[in-house]
């Protein structure tokens, strides 16, 4: 396989410098060809020229214009940016392949902070060291064979011999949301917590929201801009203190969540139909949701924010935690509250049943 610099890194943030897959071998790469100077980036001026959103809107497409055919190179063009890693709604809500994938989170993830050259220096360094992009011609390669994107992470920035073993890669650690992580926060529910198409695409905000303000926010607003507006909801509660619990960490990587919060934190007259206030003040927590990244399930992480929960809970002199788990005969995918088994094995007890 060729190193090729010139052909720089995709917009989605695939190393065009060592893509070698059939078919691809007259690309020039993503930016090459899509950015040869400043004021020549042809989808850019046909779009603005046109009045469209982009191609993918135009009555004339497919209309022979080169590079024309990539949802990314699309959305980059009209921003004007090089690719996702220099653009500042990456996470973004659009849901486009590449964009899930471990290896781009983690070129994306390496680009942001250290910058897109260095990106192509890292992976060059990695080359002549024998770790491998593609192989034989397929997109496959070492990257891809990563279980996670913290592994992904961890090839790419320092090679095989850095690169952590497992036990590491999953050594779990807790933190209280503060708003010195909202960023950590945003980018666990953004980038990792919905990977496997969980039916809950949420920042947790809505537990914290009456029905009067749940309607206010959402009943008026554009559907297609949910995700924006719950975001800004969530950013606001976390400010305000109103959003509080717990992140889990693998590898420097946000991989869990739970919301745990005094009960009388929440609101009398809750969006949704559990209630979980209580008037008096530092007597009682409700632990109300968790969320674990889809690779990191199983392996405790739930369990370490719920013991983290309980006892920084027995520091701060509450009398009680309290767990809503919902009763089910089968093992259930996405159970944001956690199985009964969870709070079981920790000695909770059960204080009482609803609706079964």
């Amino acid at each position: 396989m060729e190193f090729r610099e010139e052909k720089g890194i995709g917009c989605c943030s695939a190393a065009c410098v060592l893509c070698d897959l059939k078919g691809h071998d007259d690309c020039p790469g993503c930016l090459a060809a899509y950015n040869r100077k400043a004021d020549d980036r042809v989808i850019v001026q046909c779009i603005e020229n046109k009045g469209v959103e982009g191609c993918f809107s135009c009555e004339d497409y497919p209309c022979g214009k080169e590079n024309d055919d990539c949802f990314t190179k699309q959305c980059v063009s009209k921003k004007g940016v090089e690719g996702c890693f220099s653009c500042e709604d990456y996470p973004c809500f659009k849901n486009f392949g590449p964009l899930n994938r471990n290896r781009n989170k983690a070129f994306i993830r390496y680009a942001k902070e250290f910058g897109k050259q260095a990106l192509i220096d890292r992976l060059y360094l990695n080359h002549k060291n024998g770790i491998v992009y593609h192989i034989q011609g397929k997109d496959t390669g070492d990257y891809d064979a990563c279980r996670t994107e913290v592994e992904a992470y961890l090839l790419l920035r320092y090679g095989r011999e850095k690169q952590a073993t497992r036990d590491e890669e999953t050594e779990i650690t807790v933190k209280p949301l503060t708003l010195e992580l909202i960023s950590d926060y945003f980018e666990f529910f953004e980038i990792r917590a919905f990977t496997d198409d969980s039916p809950y695409r949420c920042y947790c905000q809505t537990y914290q929201m009456t029905k009067e303000q749940f309607g206010e926010a959402y009943d008026s607003a554009d559907k297609s801009d949910i995700g924006r507006i719950s975001r800004k909801i969530a950013e606001r509660q976390i400010k305000t203190g109103t959003l509080r619990g717990y992140l889990a960490y693998a590898g420097g990587f946000a991989v869990g969540w739970c919301n745990i919060n005094d009960k009388a934190n929440f609101p009398k007259d809750p969006y949704f139909g559990t209630s979980f206030f209580a008037p008096a003040e530092k007597r009682e927590k409700a632990l109300v949701c968790f969320h674990i990244a889809p690779e990191y399930r199983n392996i405790g992480v739930a369990t370490t924010l719920l013991r983290r929960a309980v006892n920084d809970a027995k520091k701060e002199g509450y009398i009680a935690v309290e767990g809503f788990p919902i009763a089910r005969e089968q093992r259930y995918e996405w159970d944001n509250p956690g199985p009964m088994r969870l709070y079981e094995k920790e000695g909770f007890i059960a204080i009482t049943n609803r609706d079964g």
